[in-house]
């Protein structure tokens, strides 16, 4: 009867355990899974404190890049250079912390027409800039052809570019989206392109803006991606701005662009232009001497654990008015 009862007694101290055990397990799991959802609201919340904090930075940015547009600048040469282009040197005017209510937000600013646009080049502009980057023909013409095909909403491939059925063809797991490109990291899709060469490339390169290239501050790689653009052109362009000085207009890198155009013929034809304004026409269709955009990296932590909020954003002139033309989070 002992022996009975205490086997009895022991059963049951260790189902008491057990239960205990299990209790205290239960417990904890609730335990954890409520501090991760509270965690995970103060981060939800931090974020957002974060993303407003940006919004506020990129509102103060603005107004300061149009107040200076509305600013006319009088003295010495460097004034006078600044009143001319507002936006010359945002790079060193505008690079660095904002306070917003307390919250640090990091503004990287970078004046636009530097970097060309992918999806708006076409086939002889990229031509040219691979070509120039890469000193390999064929290569060039390959990724050229590409990426138009890319771009392009039919299925017809050309000659050294390719469709959907040569990359099916290839086993390649990402088929041209007979769209644009959403980021420059997406060129490592297209045919006949190499990460090596993509690192190459990138500096230059972006998936918005207009296209324009501004010839006082893009680089050499970018300068000879402008249709008409030659050495001669080039190393002027260069030498100028190697001695401080600025290209107030396309006449001063191409002589005789602005000479009296050439009589017209019979019948009351209008003048006809000389070779070198024909010249200075088509690189200007593609250029601007002024600043003309903006483009900004803001990001900001309201927490020391918690994730950032970064901002991508152009802001572009129209006389004195300025306008946020494309933004990404």
């Amino acid at each position: 009867m002992n022996t009975r009862f205490r086997n009895r007694r022991g059963f049951a101290m260790i189902t008491a355990l057990w239960l205990v055990v299990a209790i205290t397990v239960v417990a904890l799991q609730f335990s954890f899974e409520a501090h991760e959802r509270y965690m995970l609201g103060i981060n939800a919340a931090e974020r957002g404190v974060a993303r407003a904090a940006v919004i506020g930075a990129l509102a103060l940015e603005q107004a300061q890049l149009e107040r200076a547009l509305r600013q006319t600048t009088r003295g010495s040469n460097a004034a006078r250079l600044r009143s001319s282009d507002p936006w010359i040197d945002v790079d060193s005017t505008y690079t660095g912390p904002v306070d917003i209510d307390s919250i640090a937000v990091w503004v990287d600013a970078k004046p636009g027409g530097r970097r060309l646009n992918v999806n708006t080049m076409n086939e002889e502009q990229l031509k040219a800039f691979f070509g120039n980057l890469l000193k390999d023909v064929s290569v060039s013409d390959e990724i050229a052809q590409s990426i138009m095909d890319w771009r392009d909403a039919d299925d017809q491939a050309r000659v050294r570019g390719g469709e959907r059925d040569s990359y099916l063809k290839d086993n390649r797991m990402v088929l041209p989206a007979n769209a644009p490109f959403r980021e420059v990291d997406d060129l490592l899709d297209v045919k006949g392109m190499t990460s090596e060469i993509l690192e190459k490339a990138r500096p230059y390169l972006r998936t918005y803006g207009n296209g324009t290239v501004n010839l006082n501050t893009a680089d050499e790689p970018v300068l000879r991606a402008i249709p008409g653009m030659t050495d001669v052109i080039l190393a002027r362009i260069l030498a100028m701005r190697a001695n401080g000085g600025r290209i107030a207009n396309i006449s001063q890198v191409i002589p005789g662009a602005g000479g009296q155009q050439q009589q017209g013929g019979r019948g009351g034809q209008p003048p006809q232009l000389t070779a070198q304004q024909t010249l200075a026409q088509r690189v200007a269709q593609n250029s601007t001497v002024d600043t003309q955009d903006v483009e900004l990296i803001l990001t900001a932590s309201a927490g020391p654990q918690a994730l950032p909020a970064r901002l991508s954003a152009t802001i572009t002139r129209n006389g004195t008015q300025t306008s946020i033309t494309w933004r990404q989070w």
